[in-house]
This record gives C-alpha cells, sequence and structure tokens, in this order.
C-alpha cells in the first residue's frame, strides 16, 4: 500500500489567524530528531518545521567591558561569566558571546557619535544628512537603509497577524536616537512605550462589544467543530504513533474551545494573554522594572501565540538622561553622563555594572519565558535566537569590540555556550548576515557592502 501522506493544505489548516495546525506527525514526514540534515531542510522550506524567530534587545552607553567579557571560552551553566553575565549563569549554554566585532559602519559618515551608532546598529549603513541636531554641532538625518529585523520579517512574517512588534521602554521623542527598527532609508518605526496599547493591539479580539463577542463565539465554535470532524476522519487513516500525537492535539483543540468559550483565542497551550499591572505611570523611570517585565511578557506571548516571529525591545534612548534610581539611592545622575564619567573611578565604575547587569537580567527572563513555553518536544526558545546589541563599547563613544551577545541557537544553527572572538576585527554588519542566514535568508551582504567580508567565522 502506498503511504498516506499529508498535504500543504492539511498543515496549514488554521482557525481565523490563529493557527490550530495539525501536529509534526510522521504521515508529513517530520520525523525531525532522526532525519538527516539534508531533508530537515527540505522540510523547513515547506514549512515543516517550528517557525524560527528573532528578537531584538537594544540597550544604550556602551558597557563596562572588563566586567562584561567572559574569562572563559566555553560555558558550563551556573558559573559567573563576569560580573554583568552573571545573572545568565542558568542559560549560559545558551549564550554565544561576540569578540572582536565592531560598528566600523559607525565611524563614518553625518551625525554625532550616539546617533550614528543607534541608527547603524541593526541597518549597518552611514546615516543620512540631515537636521537632528547632536553634539559638537554636528546633525544627522535617518538612518539610510532598512533595518535587519525588517528583513527578516519581510521573509518570516509575511504568515503572521504582525510583520513585527517593536516595543519600546521610556523610549521619548521623534529622533534619531528614540529609533532602531526602519523599513527602508529614512523610515523609522517608532517603539511603542504602552504596554497597555501594545495588549490593545495584539490582543484586540479579546476585548469586544457582547454581541460582537458572541457571535465571534459561534463562529469559532463551528470552525472548531469543522476541525473535530476533519480530525476523526483523518485518525483512521494514521499509524499509532501519530493517533497518539493528533488525541494530545485534540485534547489541546478542545482546550482552547472552552477557552474562547470564555474570551480567550490561544493558537497554543502557552498562549495566553498576559495579566497587565494596572494604573502603571509608562512616562516614569521608578514603573521601568516592571515595565521591562510587561514588555518582554508580551513579546514571549505573541510568538507563543504566532501573531508574530520578529520583535525588538529599545530600552530607553541613546544618551539618555534618565536616572535609573530605583538600582539603588547612590545612583543620582543619568545613564548618559555617568557613562561618559568612564570606569577608571571604582564607584563609578560599580554603578554602570550594576546597569547594565539589570539589562542582563531582562535578557535571563525573556530566555526563561520562552523556555517555559513548550513546542512539540521542545520549547519556543528552541527555535530563537535573540539579539543583545548596544550603540557603543563603553560610555566614551568607543565602537570597537562591541559587547554582542547572542542567546538562542535559532534550531541549531549557533553553537552556543561559547566566547567566540573572531582572530581580526571585522565589521558587525558580518554579525547582522549571520542573522540573517541563521533565519534562512540567503544574502551576501548585509547594510553598506563596502563593510561586509562574508557571515562571522566559528559561529
Amino acid at each position: 500500500m502506498k503511504p498516506f501522506r499529508l498535504s500543504r493544505r492539511a498543515v496549514l489548516r488554521g482557525l481565523g489567524g490563529a493557527a490550530l495546525a495539525l501536529p509534526f506527525l510522521e504521515a508529513m514526514g517530520c520525523s525531525k530528531r532522526l532525519a538527516p540534515a539534508s531533508e530537515q531542510a527540505g522540510r523547513a522550506a515547506f514549512g515543516l518545521e517550528f517557525p524560527k524567530r528573532f528578537i531584538v534587545l537594544y540597550t544604550p552607553n556602551g558597557t563596562v567591558p572588563p566586567d562584561f567579557w567572559p574569562s572563559s571560552s566555553t560555558f558550563r551553566d551556573g558559573e559567573e561569566l563576569s560580573p554583568i553575565l552573571a545573572p545568565l549563569k542558568d542559560h549560559n549554554r545558551d549564550l554565544l558571546v561576540l569578540g572582536n566585532v565592531s560598528a566600523l559602519s559607525a565611524l563614518t559618515g553625518p551625525g554625532d557619535a550616539h546617533q550614528k551608532g543607534t541608527g547603524q546598529c541593526l541597518t549597518a549603513r552611514a546615516m543620512q544628512e540631515g537636521d537632528f541636531p547632536g553634539d559638537a554641532g554636528l546633525s544627522c538625518g535617518w538612518a539610510d537603509g532598512i533595518s535587519l529585523d525588517q528583513e527578516i520579517a519581510n521573509h518570516i512574517g509575511t504568515k503572521t497577524r504582525f510583520l513585527s512588534l517593536e516595543l519600546g521602554v521610556l523610549v521619548y521623542g521623534a529622533t534619531v536616537g528614540a529609533r532602531l527598527a526602519y523599513r527602508g532609508p529614512a523610515q523609522p518605526l517608532p517603539p511603542e512605550n504602552s504596554p497597555y496599547a501594545a495588549f490593545d493591539r495584539l490582543f484586540s479580539d479579546l476585548s469586544v462589544a457582547p454581541a460582537d463577542a458572541t457571535r465571534k463565539t459561534e463562529q469559532r465554535r463551528a470552525v472548531l467543530g469543522k476541525v473535530a470532524s476533519d480530525y476523526d476522519r483523518l485518525r483512521k487513516r494514521l499509524g499509532a504513533a501519530d493517533r497518539l500525537k493528533l488525541d494530545g492535539h485534540l485534547a489541546s483543540v478542545e482546550d482552547i474551545a472552552s477557552r474562547l468559550d470564555r474570551g480567550s483565542a490561544p493558537a497554543s497551550p502557552a498562549c495566553a494573554a498576559p495579566a497587565l499591572t494596572p494604573d502603571l505611570d509608562v512616562d516614569k523611570v521608578a514603573s521601568m522594572p516592571e515595565l521591562c517585565r510587561l514588555q518582554l511578557d508580551l513579546i514571549a506571548m505573541s510568538l507563543a501565540c504566532d501573531l508574530t516571529r520578529v520583535a525588538s525591545l529599545h530600552f530607553t534612548n541613546s544618551a539618555t538622561t534618565k536616572v535609573l534610581s530605583f538600582l539603588g539611592p547612590d545612583i543620582t545622575e543619568g545613564h548618559h553622563p555617568m557613562a561618559h564619567n568612564g570606569y577608571a573611578d571604582q564607584v563609578n565604575r560599580e554603578r554602570l555594572t550594576r546597569i547594565s547587569r539589570f539589562y542582563a537580567e531582562q535578557l535571563a527572563y525573556l530566555i526563561a519565558r520562552l523556555k517555559s513555553m513548550p513546542e512539540g518536544d521542545g520549547t519556543v526558545f528552541d527555535n530563537t535566537v535573540i539579539f543583545w546589541t548596544n550603540e557603543h563599547a563603553d560610555g566614551n563613544h568607543l565602537r570597537k569590540n562591541i559587547p554582542y551577545v547572542l542567546a538562542g541557537s535559532a534550531g541549531g544553527h549557533f553553537k552556543t555556550g561559547r566566547y567566540v572572538v573572531q582572530q581580526k576585527e571585522v565589521a558587525h554588519n558580518d554579525l547582522l548576515l549571520s542573522l540573517l542566514h541563521a533565519m534562512g535568508i540567503e544574502a551576501d551582504t548585509f547594510g553598506d557592502p563596502d563593510f561586509c567580508t562574508g557571515p562571522l567565522v566559528g559561529v
């Protein structure tokens, strides 16, 4: 008898944009763990693998290099890699710390150091000429190219409700230092500072008028009934192993049905609208710890619900003067002027390290959230890569040896748990190109081709 195979259409069956696709069955050719790499690549081309996701976390004003860089080249979970990376110790094997990668494209063109550092962070191109005022009488316009996240979104984000998600924490003003993502030259995308507004946008279908809610429920229940009927017919054509998988998946569908009746529409057991802290002032520095967690929760849930596969979180403006006093009463001046004071003074060094450590804590929180979300035999994190980036290496505008960190292997593309130093200095264009390749996007260069030599070696 000819082996039974499921069609692409069956795999893609969904419910109102919230994918209720079949689990990965042997009938689809999806024995993922045992398949050779060439076969897995072929399946990915037909959408039979779990989707890859890409997240950017941007933090400003550099770091404290001697307190950032790891002391070893291979990582073990539980060891403190450095004072700044210590909060990530439970995830060490998921990290790839990259050395000798510099923002060379940010050393040329219009603008001051912060403008160039932020504007080229994901575009890797010189800024346009313009009237945004900078330090020392310098000025510039917007960035002159598409940002990496948007390039990736154009390839992997077209089947989700949102092409990408741009969030911020205490980002203010329509200036170069307040923009990270660009749809194209001089096309900046503003980040959403308010988790309340982001929640409404992401989960708007959960907050509808009673009559509309009833109509939506009836429509969804009818589709769910059709899905269950289709599954029952399909079950009779499957082998024993696939029947067990399908039975478990149908149980999840029935659970989704009951949740829909209560007004939520998850795409998987991990998909549920997160709770929001009421009456949080999104413009107050004191709210920053809670704002960070809320925005990270929204990113995590938007991935679990497959609302988007590309997201970014912009932590404050570059050159921000916000005083992060919630980290201690001894922090009484803005992060930017503190960073300019450098780390030769031990007291200032400890304060700056505390700030960078806080940002590492946010990355650790996001990793843990994604790891808590089941997907097949693994978790959402398994097919995700998080790019932690900065516009400088330290507070005095050093743009060489930027503290770049990747978290997650992007489905096994990156070999994590290591500190990899390039043998010779390379432009971060090559790092961005490597991230494109990790997402399955073929390209020879990214950003200004004059700075590209190819993907990073040894990652």
